[in-house]
């Protein structure tokens, strides 16, 4: 006689369905001993020795003509020329500059603390623009970023 089913026409046979109960418990079980053990299994930090700057001095007009800036607000500079906030204006603004698309060339230089979106934007724009060497300008008298210390 069923405890379930005290109906007279159900007979007390083997049931065809599957118990997931045992399967969801074994399952939980691993995701807690994964969840636990996996923060264990990573390293501490990562320690990079960032390699001190080689280069030299840019000249003015290398400054004017081939740098791109972007300050502590967002805005981007070609040199001391403001550039457009707009990323599609900004890459056919670059597109336009003989200059750049002759030497097919350019530095970028940010704020240590513009918003990396910001970064990126510059970024698209340039590639959208056909430049296709993008170099990053540094300050190599700042020990403490040579150092790897934020």
């Amino acid at each position: 006689m069923s405890i379930i089913n005290n109906d007279p026409g159900h007979d007390d046979g083997p049931m065809s369905s599957i118990n997931v109960t045992p399967m969801v418990d074994v399952m939980l079980c691993l995701l807690i001993i994964f969840m636990v053990a996996t923060p264990m299994m990573a390293p501490e930090g990562r320690d990079v020795a960032i390699p001190p700057g080689h280069g030299k001095k840019m000249t003015e007009e290398q400054f004017l003509y081939g740098v791109i800036s972007v300050d502590k607000v967002g805005h981007v500079f070609l040199g001391t020329l403001p550039l457009s906030d707009d990323p599609a204006q900004m890459q056919q603004e670059i597109a336009a500059n003989a200059k750049l698309q002759a030497d097919d060339m350019v530095f970028l230089q940010g704020d240590q603390n513009v918003p990396f979106d910001r970064i990126v934007d510059v970024l698209v724009a340039l590639k959208q623009a056909d430049i296709s060497s993008v170099g990053f300008v540094a300050n190599p008298d700042d020990k403490a970023l040579r150092a790897g210390t934020p």
